[in-house]
């Protein structure tokens, strides 16, 4: 796929970023409008918190596609030093993405099969591969659901799995997963909002540090994402 934005696109992505600003723009206009208690008032402050920083991601997701590829390479010749403890990073997105787990009901199971590692990746990178699909693990999940994330040291990487109880991807679906600005049929049935870039970036950066990511599915059953990233020899 093109990574050109064609009219089409231009359009989801406008549809889709209306929808958090909506949101910011009403529960300010009831701030500013009614005499609520303190609980009421921290609430809309949480929500508008958590709709800010949806709306940040998707701007951050349009920009980080919108450069070029030697863009991105001299980025990553910057950070070659950079590594991060990948158990220290899952457990800190887990803890960041609580607030939507606890709203449908989505028990997050971590397991280390391995010890204290650091990939050789930086932190800010990990971040984008490990919140994107697991938010999406959470998001495609059916009510009272599960996420399993395992962990484990072979050879020289790491690797992670990020299985979900959801509604699965059709097999005729599988292959575009990682394309930019695709959205499934399940995205569109369910109203999940989003750009459609959020695998295609896990996918870019994964490869882009000698790294590895795959996905397999059953409809209606579940998800898993298989990614393997290299090893540091460094330990911050």
């Amino acid at each position: 796929m093109s990574d050109n934005l064609d009219l089409s696109s231009v359009t989801t992505i406008v549809h889709d970023l209306k929808t958090p600003i909506t949101s910011i723009m009403g529960f300010i206009e009831l701030l500013q409008k009614d005499d609520h208690d303190e609980e009421k008032r921290q609430s809309f402050y949480n929500i508008i918190a958590t709709e800010s920083a949806r709306l940040l991601k998707m701007v951050n997701d349009v920009l980080y596609v919108s450069r070029t590829s030697e863009q991105k390479s001299k980025e990553n010749k910057t950070e070659n030093n950079e590594s991060c403890n990948i158990g220290v990073q899952i457990h800190k997105y887990v803890k960041e993405l609580a607030p939507l787990a606890e709203k449908r009901n989505i028990n997050v199971d971590i397991n280390m099969n391995a010890g204290n590692i650091y990939v050789s990746v930086p932190e800010s990178k990990v971040a984008r591969i490990l919140t994107n699909i697991i938010e999406n693990a959470i998001k495609y999940n059916r009510e009272s659901g599960k996420v399993f994330i395992d962990v484990s040291e072979e050879g020289s990487s790491v690797i992670i799995r990020i299985r979900d109880t959801g509604v699965g991807i059709a097999s005729e679906e599988l292959d575009k997963v990682f394309d930019k600005f695709y959205r499934s049929s399940t995205s569109k049935k369910m109203n999940i909002d989003g750009t459609g870039l959020g695998l295609a970036i896990a996918k870019d950066i994964v490869e882009s540090y000698g790294g590895e990511i795959k996905v397999e599915s059953e409809l209606g059953k579940c998800t898993e994402f298989m990614i393997s990233l290299p090893i540091s020899k460094f330990e911050e």
